[in-house]
């Protein structure tokens, strides 16, 4: 059935292996990120098979689909309160940032008679989850006096969290680039390992696992300027797609087609480019702008924004352009392709890491791993 997304394992291993070979050689484990796949088994223990050492994934019903898989798993969202029981149930070890939710993991361990691990979430300016401590250079007197206020609640977090028999706080960890759009330097880290010598002079706790954030901090691996420090990073996207998510640079070692969108047209024509009549707002909403190209050949597909992000798929043969979209529909511009499409042809697309993650993760969409 179409729409139809493709996976294609081997790529997947083979630049799981070209990315693993470059970290080991810098002392970095790799936990891949399987949430892009839905939390796809087949390509967990692709990554694996590459040479990836822990699976992450944001969505507990994706980790217990990995269940069966021999190795550890972590929960890379901050968990919910609400799902600690099931956090504790599927996943090895956890990000957090709330010493309420702590206390609340540290119960359900003890009830399920087991110790969860911990990493200790930390925010170095991109805003999203984690303690706030900034790069070690506030610009202001707020900023530093928010700063202060963060490590005095980091110390106190620490005391406690020592005394919990079911929690073990295996190191930090941080995130950039997702929401705050900063880019990872080396100097990014200032005061990330600022807690990791905190966490070991004054705590005595070993800092076993230092992850230093996803794929934008991958090009620091690929020019070797990552910080010695920093022993893990948590990558879905350079894997998959074969490009770091800083500055979306695309390595020639790795493949950027592991992921093809299939779909079918349902209608061919000839129709003007611009439309008839007053122009108003589209489905979703928006005012559209449209460009009078003349009568073109039109194919509309099975395949809309319910489905996927159709700004982030992309035709794989040349001449062909896609103009629109409804909720279930992608218009082509097929006029100037080198093949003729009659109805029912099947046209590729290729997905990038937005464009795969909802085709992924939609009912709508059937999906085989090859």
């Amino acid at each position: 059935m179409y729409p139809l997304l493709k996976i294609n394992k081997k790529k997947i291993i083979e630049n799981t292996k070209a990315i693993t070979t470059r970290t080991e050689k810098l002392g970095i484990q790799v936990t891949a990120v399987t949430k892009c796949t839905g939390g796809n088994l087949e390509i967990a223990q692709a990554f694996l098979d590459g040479g990836a050492t822990s699976i992450g994934d944001s969505r507990i019903i994706n980790l217990k689909n990995l269940a069966p898989l021999a190795c550890e798993k972590w929960l890379i969202r901050v968990p919910m309160p609400s799902e600690v029981n099931h956090t504790v149930a599927y996943a090895n070890l956890s990000l957090n940032s709330e010493i309420k939710t702590i206390r609340l993991l540290n119960q359900a361990a003890q009830a399920q008679a087991k110790t969860h691990g911990i990493l200790y979430m930390l925010d170095l300016g991109d805003l999203r989850e984690g303690l706030f401590i900034g790069d070690g250079n506030p610009t202001n007197a707020e900023i530093e006096a928010l700063i202060s206020d963060s490590f005095a609640k980091l110390d106190q977090d620490l005391d406690e969290i020592s005394t919990m028999k079911n929690i073990s706080l295996r190191g930090i960890a941080t995130n950039a680039t997702c929401v705050g759009a900063t880019i990872p330097t080396p100097n990014t880290f200032g005061a990330f390992f600022k807690v990791k010598t905190i966490l070991e002079e004054k705590y005595q706790i070993p800092c076993e696992i230092i992850s230093g954030g996803n794929s934008s901090a991958y090009y620091l691996v690929d020019n070797q300027t990552l910080p010695a420090e920093i022993n893990n990073l948590r990558l879905g996207d350079v894997i998959l797609f074969g490009r770091e998510s800083a500055y979306y640079h695309c390595y020639d070692y790795l493949h950027q087609d592991a992921f093809i969108l299939d779909v079918e047209i349902l209608e061919l024509q000839d129709k003007p480019t611009y439309p008839v009549g007053e122009i108003g707002r589209n489905a979703f909403g928006e005012i559209p702008n449209f460009e009078d190209k003349g009568i073109r050949r039109r194919a509309i597909c099975g395949l809309g924004r319910q489905d996927t992000d159709t700004d982030h798929i992309f035709p794989i043969r040349s001449g062909l352009t896609i103009e629109g979209s409804s909720s279930d529909h992608l218009v082509i511009d097929v006029t100037d392709a080198e093949t003729s499409y009659e109805v029912g042809d099947i046209i590729s697309l290729r997905c990038d890491y937005v464009g795969a993650l909802h085709a992924a993760t939609s009912a709508y969409v059937d999906k085989i791993v090859y």
